[in-house]
């Protein structure tokens, strides 16, 4: 029985990572399925494909005159197997990675044996390079699985899915298609799995080549771009958080009368954190509102800035913080996070401990230390600390 439907986009491609991508799907110890490939205005590639597949009777070859990226693509494709009744589990891959003959087999069986809420399954995957060697093996592959493995409340903080899945058509239907591009898998998922629960597969099924020649993630290496994904990265994750109605945690607030590429270089490093359940207040002190121009120009979906023109950094503080509601607040300076877990580690800490602790903070050695009533440090030192938002504006004299 045909309950399987499959997508392929394609735009352009290294022949044999597209060759090899197409016969690993046609070969599948899973036989019967349905495989549509959407090229995406590269002519070339349909010529391409059309030899890879030959005659096989499971594929269809569709295509766009004119090139309309991934998230288009995919819906494309799908909407090409949407009216198919039969197909009650819908995938889409690569077309530059490997897929294990099992793919299609081990995924559908743990969806067909799951629960009814049981909407998606994922399974884990190796990295390998253009020339088709393993780039993570031993403990490294052990981690990665682990990072999977967590509960469907982790993807609000990282795409813990990758690239090997299967879900219920009845489940895709009930949202619309794919969007949101380059991070259209992982919004995807976003929202697909409120309708839903997730089961990991603690197999590789897939050959995962990273940042092949022509693969997506390779056009993401600049600046630019690079900042183009972070900015949809995170406006995917807040955007899920504000449908669940889950509130910020953490208020930064980054006091500052000029703006320069230290600043700029501040602010990259904050959007860098794994944790990213937080909004940050640009508090702009400059007479011509010059901070604002300048750091303006690195957009971040849950950044804000406040002009308090030649107001003291101690005045701008006091009046912002009168209107923070979020449990945790910290005044951000030059000072980097050397780690990307560095913000995360103190939320967790700080979540840990009693109302008695005001705020954590690193120690010159790294370690997270307290601070506790009575401490006798100025108002000058609690940049850099995580403070429960209560803590802070009592020991700023707010009330």
């Amino acid at each position: 029985m045909v309950d399987v439907g499959v997508v392929m986009p394609v735009y352009k491609q290294v022949p044999a990572f597209l060759e090899a991508a197409i016969q690993s799907i046609l070969t599948q110890t899973l036989r019967e399925f349905r495989f549509v490939i959407v090229i995406d205005g590269a002519p070339e590639m349909e010529t391409l494909a059309r030899r890879f597949v030959g005659s096989d009777p499971r594929v269809e070859i569709i295509r766009h005159d004119v090139n309309r990226g991934v998230a288009a693509t995919l819906n494309t494709g799908f909407s090409h197997l949407a009216n198919d009744d039969r197909l009650l589990y819908w995938t889409w891959a690569s077309s530059d990675n490997v897929y294990h003959p099992a793919f299609l087999e081990v995924l559908r069986g743990t969806l067909r044996k799951g629960p009814e809420s049981l909407g998606l399954a994922y399974s884990s995957f190796n990295s390998i390079d253009n020339q088709g060697n393993r780039v993570l093996e031993g403990k490294g592959l052990v981690a990665q699985r682990a990072y999977q493995s967590q509960p469907k409340e982790a993807l609000l903080d990282g795409s813990i899915i990758g690239v090997s899945f299967m879900y219920k058509a009845e489940i895709a239907r009930k949202i619309e298609g794919y969007r949101l591009e380059p991070v259209e898998d992982y919004e995807y998922w976003l929202r697909l799995c409120e309708h839903c629960e997730i089961r990991f597969v603690p197999v590789e099924l897939v050959d995962y080549r990273v940042d092949s020649t022509l693969s997506v993630s390779a056009t993401l290496k600049s600046v630019h771009q690079h900042r183009r994904w972070r900015y949809a990265y995170h406006l995917a994750r807040m955007q899920a958080r504000q449908r669940r109605g889950i509130m910020p945690e953490v208020t930064l607030i980054y006091p500052l009368r000029s703006a320069g590429q230290s600043e700029i270089d501040r602010l990259e490093n904050v959007y860098e954190q794994a944790f990213s359940n937080y909004h940050v207040h640009v508090l702009d002190l400059s007479v011509d509102k010059s901070v604002t121009r300048k750091l303006a120009e690195i957009s971040h979906p849950t950044t804000a800035f406040r002009a308090y023109p030649n107001a003291s950094r101690q005045a701008a503080l006091r009046v912002f913080m009168r209107g923070v509601s979020t449990p945790y607040t910290m005044v951000l300076d030059s000072r980097l996070f050397p780690e990307p877990m560095d913000l995360t580690i103190l939320v967790q800490q700080l979540n840990r401990t009693g109302g008695e602790v005001l705020s954590d903070f690193y120690t010159d050695d790294r370690q997270v230390g307290y601070r506790y009533p009575g401490d006798g440090r100025s108002l000058t030192d609690f940049t850099g600390e995580l403070f429960r938002t209560t803590a802070l504006s009592k020991l700023m004299g707010i009330h």
